[in-house]
Formats: structure tokens, C-alpha cells, sequence
């Protein structure tokens, strides 16, 4: 009996658990495991510029979007995403990342964040619907998967209640990564748009470690590599 083939979710879910493999190979994860107070979580005035421009960047997408088969999705998400920015700063103020009259932006953002968030943004602009979805639920949101639950439980651990901003993203990211998966028109990984589907996951990867890896002050020379996905030794594909 002849098999059926695979679905594009299924391959693609299958590429971003092997990308999300890798990330979580970066030293940002043991510079959390280690941290042993507030001074090692100075990053998060980075995330608070990542946070700001993806929920632009899916407020645009739901903006832009005519086709009426992704718009409740793409509403669904905008939605939960509005006030996490606000909700970051509250955390930081009561914490002592910022001064209670301090701009949440006067520390300027480095390279590698502006890069990610500007990929964030361009995608929602300028690119289709398939590469969205990849871009801004598949690959962030999974990724995020990875990046919340230990820095939430440093950040208990440390006395730095994740609550807030922390707490939702926990529970919402499972939801949002697949968000839209199934609305991809079929096709296989071979195929012209298969091949670019699965560079736009190898693209935000790649982001995605460099900012890892520079908030684990890892020098440039140093850093962790991610291969495009013809050099992945998993059958991903398959």
C-alpha cells in the first residue's frame, strides 16, 4: 500500500524542531542556567525592542491581509500580542531594569536584535502569506517555546517574580507557533516553494542565535553556527 505524502505542516514542524535543536545549543542558555542575579537578565532591554516590533509586525500583517481564509487568525494573534510591550515595562520598572520616568528605549538596541526585528517587520510588509506564517508563528513563536519556561524559573528562582508579560508567554506561544500551519498550500520540500519555505526557516534561525548569542556575549568568531537546511544531517524532509 502506497503511503501518503507527507504535508507541508508536517515537514515544516519537523525543520523547526531540528532549527530549535540547535538554538537551544547556544551559550545564552547556560548564561541563564548560571545567572545569580538581576545583573545577568540586562538583556531584557533588548527584548523589549523585539517585543515592540513583532507585535507591529503581526498588528501589519492582520492590517494588510485581504484574504478572508487568514484574517481571523491573523486578528486572533494581534489581539493577544497589544499590550505585551506595556506589560514588559511594568515588569522592568518594578524590578529595577529601568527608572520609574525612564524611556524603555534609552539604551540603544545592538546589531543583532535590530536585524531580527527588522526581518520581523519586512515580512509582514513586503512578503506572502506562506512566508508570514512561517516567519511570525512557526519560527518565533516556536522558538520562543524554548526561551521562556527557563528564564521564567531563573527569574522565580531569583526572586524576579515572571509574572505579567513573563506568564502569558508561557501559555500562549504552544498555541500561536501553529497558528495558520494548516491554511500553507500543499506542497513538498523539493519543490520551488517548498525550498523557499524552508529558507525562510533556515533565515529566521539564524536571526534568531545571533541575538541568543550576543546576549550571551559571545564574540562574533565564536558563535554558534546554523546550517541551511540542505546541510541538516536529519531527514527532515521525509
Amino acid at each position: 500500500m502506497k503511503s501518503s505524502p507527507i504535508t507541508v505542516k508536517q515537514w515544516l514542524k519537523k525543520l523547526q524542531g531540528e532549527y530549535r535543536n540547535v538554538a537551544r545549543q547556544s551559550a545564552f542558555f547556560g548564561k541563564i542556567a548560571s545567572a545569580s542575579s538581576a545583573r545577568d537578565f540586562q538583556w531584557v532591554r533588548q527584548l523589549y525592542y523585539l517585543s515592540c516590533d513583532f507585535t507591529a509586525a503581526v498588528a501589519l500583517r492582520y492590517g494588510n491581509c485581504q484574504d478572508p481564509r487568514f484574517r481571523d487568525a491573523f486578528a486572533e494573534h494581534a489581539s493577544e500580542e497589544l499590550t505585551h510591550p506595556a506589560d514588559l515595562v511594568v515588569w522592568m520598572r518594578e524590578f529595577g531594569f529601568m527608572g520609574a520616568n525612564e524611556d524603555p528605549m534609552s539604551i540603544p538596541q545592538n546589531l543583532e536584535t535590530l536585524a531580527l526585528a527588522s526581518y520581523l517587520l519586512r515580512s509582514a510588509v513586503r512578503q506572502p502569506i506562506p512566508h508570514q506564517i512561517i516567519t511570525l508563528n512557526l519560527m518565533i513563536e516556536g522558538l520562543a517555546c524554548d526561551f521562556y519556561p527557563p528564564v521564567n524559573a531563573k527569574l522565580g528562582e531569583l526572586g524576579l517574580t515572571p509574572r505579567g508579560y513573563w506568564a502569558v508567554h508561557e501559555e500562549a506561544d504552544m498555541k500561536h507557533e501553529i497558528l495558520g500551519l494548516d491554511l500553507i498550500p500543499q506542497c513538498d520540500p523539493d519543490s520551488p516553494a517548498g525550498k523557499s519555505y524552508a529558507q525562510t526557516a533556515w533565515e529566521v534561525a539564524s536571526l534568531w542565535v545571533q541575538v541568543f548569542e550576543a546576549w550571551g556575549d559571545v564574540p562574533l568568531g565564536s558563535r554558534l553556527q546554523v546550517h541551511p537546511p540542505e546541510k541538516l544531517s536529519a531527514c527532515w524532509h521525509v
